[in-house]
């Protein structure tokens, strides 16, 4: 059992840093001629892979010293409780890795933490409303109330720039008072 949470806890650290440093994005906000992309700061994402891998370094030092004999804790519960917080942080990181928003000229793609890209037509919007909570990064997440064939709620996080992304929507009739 500890061989497999030493496992966990060294390698998705290592996993997370090779994929951040494979990425060529390097940018958080994109323009090209016919679209711009917008994604989590990739700053921050490093900084989630550090916090990673500080943390899976500080759990395997701990729980082999405690193996020793230097520290009288358990070392498993120790080796265990690091591992969660590196997998904790692995997910968290994998979800905001992955949300993107891409705007066109007359609608967007949003791709989820979770699930497959939604397509929004800038027409088929209702209403824009600020979240009340903005938990992640400090910023408001904006909800869009989007109309058509397939009435939803779709929400783009303030970890994103949600004011650039509005100003390419162009629909400030349907603007909530924010």
């Amino acid at each position: 059992m500890r061989m497999v949470i030493g496992i966990v806890t060294f390698a998705a650290p290592l996993v997370a840093l090779s994929m951040q440093l494979a990425d060529s994005a390097g940018m958080a906000e994109r323009h090209h001629r016919h679209h711009d992309s917008y994604s989590v700061s990739p700053n921050f994402l490093r900084a989630l892979v550090i916090v990673m891998m500080f943390m899976s370094v500080l759990g395997i030092l701990l729980a082999w010293l405690c193996r020793l004999g230097v520290y009288s804790a358990n070392d498993l519960v120790l080796l265990a409780f690091f591992a969660s917080f590196v997998v904790v942080t692995f997910v968290l990181w994998a979800s905001m890795r992955r949300y993107r928003v891409v705007t066109y000229a007359d609608y967007m793609d949003v791709t989820p933490p979770l699930g497959a890209p939604v397509a929004v037509a800038y027409n088929d919007i209702e209403r824009i409303e600020r979240s009340p909570a903005a938990v992640l990064s400090g910023q408001h997440d904006v909800r869009l109330y989007v109309g058509g064939d397939d009435p939803r709620v779709i929400r783009l996080w303030g970890m994103v720039d949600v004011e650039q992304v509005l100003l390419r929507v162009n629909r400030f009739e349907v603007l909530d008072d924010m």
